[in-house]
């Protein structure tokens, strides 16, 4: 599934295909600047997204035989619900 997915399927339930366009952008826009200011996003019964930061450091190369620096940076950590990780491993 992707984004057209996700508009294609919320427009059953709008007036039209623009409409749901606008607020599949505004959700996606409401959670990047929520994660790029550093705020966990929690979605009830489904996850939680959590920005990690991470220091510089030094790692070695042994391509090159040196140690070279790493520049600090962020990464998201996606972490399932209880109860969607029930239904995700769910057997059949």
């Amino acid at each position: 599934m992707n984004k057209n997915s996700l508009i294609k399927e919320l427009a059953k339930y709008t007036l039209t295909k623009n409409d749901a366009k606008k607020y599949v952008e505004v959700i996606f826009d409401t959670i990047k600047y929520a994660l790029v200011s550093g705020e966990k996003v929690v979605i009830q019964n489904f996850g939680s997204f959590i920005p990690k930061f991470y220091k510089s450091k030094k790692m070695y190369d042994p391509k090159r035989g040196k140690y070279i620096p790493i520049q600090p940076r962020r990464k998201i950590k996606f972490v399932l619900s209880k109860k969607f990780s029930k239904l995700l491993n769910k057997e059949k």
